[in-house]
């Protein structure tokens, strides 16, 4: 059976000995090893990769946030799984906390030209590189929304760093500190727009501001697959783990898996007919 999910080299080196990424996927490569491999992968400063049969390209503006890409492409191939193999054609996708568009990009391939993509990203670098992807790939069906997601409607503090944007820290430099838009998820989902059928969040120790406003949607029968990531250790006073997934429970899922990697856990639920989470066996 052929790979679910590939990234294609660009070099007749890597082409030949695709054995290459599963070993740096295993290796835990430093910033300068991936740098160096990714310069290798990169055709002109884009990678190729697939998912679920939606091939699609990725570029960044130099060589550390595409190296960035490739290790997310490297090493969470499972989780960009589990959050889009139930889209169909036509479906609508949310993703929270965009970062630089690998799961809005490959979402927007698998809904197809009568569905969309909600990419919600607050940080202006990332957007940059979000919007850029999505140029790369022509796609048509993507709504960009510069803010946060959160259940109260107006700012909320964030610090930046140049790879993104995270909830504010104590010990936050206040140079880096931006008041951004904050809005509930719910919010976007009126008039009759149609309600995503699958959505991802990570928003480094957000989170569960972010389902909280998005509870009238997690409710709703069409939204039958959540993936979020947790982030325990950013969580904010109060709330735990175990928190995030009961109310995911009340909102009629069903947890499917919960994979622990490194410091960050990944929590991927399913409602009614939503199929269990089955990771790709066959990866090069």
């Amino acid at each position: 059976r052929p790979p679910r999910s590939t990234l294609f080299p660009s070099t007749t080196l890597f082409r030949s000995n695709p054995l290459l990424r599963g070993v740096a996927g295993k290796l835990r490569l430093t910033h300068f090893a991936r740098d160096i491999y990714t310069r290798l992968l990169a055709e002109n400063g884009v990678l190729q990769a697939s998912c679920l049969g939606a091939t699609a390209e990725f570029k960044a503006d130099n060589s550390k946030q595409l190296a960035f890409i490739d290790y997310i492409l490297t090493t969470e191939m499972d989780f960009i799984e589990a959050a889009l193999e139930d889209l169909r054609p036509g479906e609508t996708f949310l993703d929270v906390g965009s970062h630089y568009g690998i799961f809005s990009i490959f979402g927007t391939k698998l809904v197809g030209p009568e569905g969309q993509v909600f990419s919600i990203e607050p940080h202006p670098g990332a957007l940059k590189i979000l919007q850029g992807n999505i140029d790369q790939n022509h796609c048509s069906n993507v709504k960009v929304v510069q803010a946060a997601l959160s259940e109260v409607d107006g700012s909320i503090p964030l610090s930046y760093n140049e790879n993104g944007a995270g909830p504010k820290g104590p010990n936050d430099p206040e140079s880096s500190v931006h008041h951004v838009r904050s809005l509930p998820g719910d919010a976007l989902f009126t008039g009759g727009l149609r309600v995503p059928a699958a959505i991802k969040i990570d928003v480094e120790g957000h989170e569960f501001s972010v389902l909280k406003g998005l509870a009238t949607t997690l409710s709703n029968h069409q939204c039958r697959r959540l993936c979020v990531e947790v982030h325990p250790n950013l969580l904010p006073d109060g709330v735990t783990k175990d928190a995030i997934v009961a109310f995911i429970e009340d909102r009629g899922f069903t947890i499917a898996k919960q994979n622990h990697r490194d410091v960050v856990i990944h929590v991927i639920a399913v409602k009614g007919d939503g199929r269990q989470f089955k990771p790709s066996t066959n990866r090069s």
